[in-house]
């Protein structure tokens, strides 16, 4: 029996219940189970749609279904824990159940953070990243801007650009959401031409991502970054190979770059970008137009994050 098996098997009918006609994330279909399952069939219905996703299991909870599951584990928890503290304790107790006496080993058991109150678990990096002078990485301090003559030759211009670019500020963003993405990009000595191959030289698309930090010093993406219009031919084209630049506040509405991360399109990122890619209005009021963004998870699952906070 794995965790995910043994915690649906302590929880309360109610919670399972819930769980089994509730959806395991929002880019899943919904369940077909309906609520008035008999707890036994709702128990197997948890077991199989979470599998060994004991992360995602313990994020669908709810914080007295937390209380409760801990309870009934003997979690070394207080009771007055909020449900962040909730959720590392049982996947610590999770974790030690699956792997018996055996010793913990990051690579069979990559341990997850907490973003956002919830447990997520950091792919490794996937591409080309700065090196950072700590982890998780400080807000860098101010620097001059330097942006090259012209537009990069070569790959290893635009990344030596990347570097000179951490740290410069990028001014109040204004009305126009997307000011802070053509200032980045000048930095690079880019410009973007909003055509439907990529930005530099129809090689590499540069897409700012805006992250924050989290009270423990951990970064986080903090929106869903758009891609393109939905009606834009070339957008997966925009993913084939693309160069984040991570975007920060820097107070006073200014805002800064934090690092940058060089990700090639392959089978693991294209499975991710079909899971994780979905549509929105995108335009100014009253318009129908609908634009193509990607969901913060894909950050988690791609390597970008760990980039941030430390490979793990």
């Amino acid at each position: 029996m794995n965790a995910v098996e043994h915690f649906a098997a302590q929880l309360p009918p109610e919670a399972v219940r819930r769980l089994a006609a509730a959806r395991r994330s929002r880019f899943d279909p919904p369940a077909a189970s309906p609520r008035d399952l008999d707890v036994e069939t709702a128990r197997d219905h948890v077991a199989v749609r979470w599998g060994h996703d004991l992360c995602g299991l313990l994020n669908a909870l709810v914080r007295a279904e937390l209380a409760a599951l801990a309870r009934a584990m003997r979690a070394p928890i207080a009771e007055a824990a909020r449900s962040p503290e909730l959720r590392a304790a049982l996947w610590d107790r999770g974790a030690a159940l699956e792997r018996g006496d055996l010793p913990a080993d990051p690579a069979l058991q990559p341990r997850p953070v907490l973003l956002g109150g919830h447990l997520v678990v950091q792919a490794p990096p996937r591409g080309a990243y700065p090196p950072a002078p700590a982890w998780p990485r400080p807000l860098p301090a101010p620097r001059a801007s330097r942006p090259p003559d012209a537009e990069p030759d070569t790959l290893d211009d635009l990344l030596a650009a990347a570097d000179r670019a951490i740290g410069v500020r990028l001014g109040p963003r204004g009305r126009d959401k997307g000011a802070w993405g053509l200032r980045a990009a000048a930095l690079l000595g880019v410009v973007e031409r909003g055509d439907a191959e990529p930005d530099w030289r129809g090689d590499v698309e540069l897409k700012t991502v805006p992250v924050a930090r989290e009270a423990s010093g951990l970064w986080r993406v903090v929106e869903d970054p758009a891609i393109a219009m939905l009606d834009h031919a070339g957008g997966m084209a925009k993913l084939q190979r693309t160069l984040w630049l991570a975007r920060a506040g820097a107070g006073d509405a200014d805002a800064t770059l934090v690092s940058w991360y060089l990700l090639e399109w392959d089978a693991t990122v294209a499975r991710l970008a079909r899971r994780y890619l979905h549509d929105r209005p995108k335009g100014p009021r009253g318009s129908d137009a609908r634009g193509l963004y990607l969901h913060k998870r894909f950050f988690a699952d791609a390597g970008l994050l760990a980039t941030l906070n430390g490979p793990r």
